[in-house]
């Protein structure tokens, strides 16, 4: 690569602490590489470590070796950590968490926002109609950012949130929460349940309610994108449900390219490394690392990537283009389609 304009996108990925999280997402990012990088473009891999200082560290080793933008890391420490060496050397981080609270100034979160998608499907609920809706959803951090977000749109949007019940992870503890809801609900009726969950817990919910005697064609289930999991489809109870999600259709493209090129399924994550590295060489292609700045990273028109289409925010917030799904007897169908361009400012 000797006299060559070489654009380094730096790699922080826990090798360490998440080594297959990080395999995947290293894969993805060398996918993205072959896929849409030129000659030019170099791949630097680091290891993020588990906490703050050791991203902080190795994101000075990155800055060292020359790095024009980085990639990662995927947790809220990581990124926490790297965005002051970022800062000061004015390199733009594109960070896998959710938490906005370390985004901005140069630092963008490439990721699933539970903001964006409460509001999304909220917003939908309203247009049907709901406009009275419960809240079941583990006591974590992420159960609890699901209430904050779903009372804080649900004001916005005229729709009162009758009930919210929080429960310790548990099966035995989310069934004995469905049935504390359906007798909330008997009192004060809701149109819609709202049910933050996957695995197990999702599935012991549904046939709670029903035998507490919550009726699913009369009250609307709803669901995050925890639902895409699949464990929606395999319970009959939700039939009929709608949640939230990234487009589909255009996953299964990138979902078949990670297939044919490493004979393995992709992780839920990997897409997102994949986009990330994809929009670097994007916006490098023929300008080299002087197209990384923060105007062509939030440029208003977005991108297309391999969840649908996303722009970032001023403030370093994802916002994405959702759709709305409806469970149907083993499969999902989308009921409001995701959209494919952006047509309006950025929210």
């Amino acid at each position: 690569m000797a006299g060559r304009r070489i654009v380094r996108v730096g790699l922080l990925l826990p090798f360490s602490t998440r080594p297959a999280d990080a395999s995947a997402l290293y894969s993805a990012a060398e996918l993205a590489l072959f896929d849409h990088g030129g000659p030019n473009m170099l791949l630097i891999p680091r290891d993020s470590g588990g906490d703050e200082a050791a991203a902080a560290a190795a994101g000075q080793a990155l800055v060292r070796d020359g790095a024009d933008i980085i990639v990662g890391p995927v947790l809220r420490e990581g990124v926490e950590g790297v965005a002051g060496v970022a800062r000061r050397e004015r390199i733009p981080v594109i960070g896998f968490s959710s938490d906005r609270t370390v985004a901005g100034n140069g630092v963008y979160l490439l990721s699933f926002q539970l903001e964006d998608e409460v509001a999304r499907l909220v917003s939908f609920a309203a247009s049907r109609n709901i406009r009275t809706i419960a809240l079941l959803a583990p006591e974590n951090e992420y159960g609890r950012r699901v209430d904050q977000a779903l009372r804080a749109e649900a004001q916005r949007r005229g729709v009162t949130v009758v009930s919210s019940v929080l429960y310790p992870r548990t099966d035995a503890e989310a069934m004995a929460a469905a049935g504390r809801i359906a007798q909330q609900l008997q009192v004060t009726p809701a149109q819609g349940i709202v049910i933050a969950e996957t695995g197990t817990a999702l599935r012991v919910i549904g046939p709670s309610l029903v035998r507490a005697g919550v009726n699913p064609r009369q009250v609307q289930l709803l669901g995050t994108s925890a639902w895409a999991s699949g464990d929606a489809q395999r319970e009959p109870t939700y039939a009929g449900g709608w949640y939230v999600a990234p487009d589909p259709t255009v996953r299964t493209e990138f979902e078949r390219r990670y297939r044919q090129a490493y004979n393995v399924e992709p992780t839920r994550l990997a897409s997102l490394s994949y986009d990330a590295v994809s929009l670097a060489a994007l916006l490098s292609t023929d300008v080299g690392a002087s197209g990384l700045s923060r105007t062509a990273i939030e440029r208003s028109d977005g991108f297309l990537g391999s969840d649908g289409v996303f722009r970032f925010r001023g403030d370093g917030s994802i916002e994405r283009g959702l759709a709305i799904m409806e469970v149907r007897q083993g499969q999902t169908v989308p009921i409001d389609p995701a959209p494919r361009r952006f047509t309006a400012p950025a929210s």
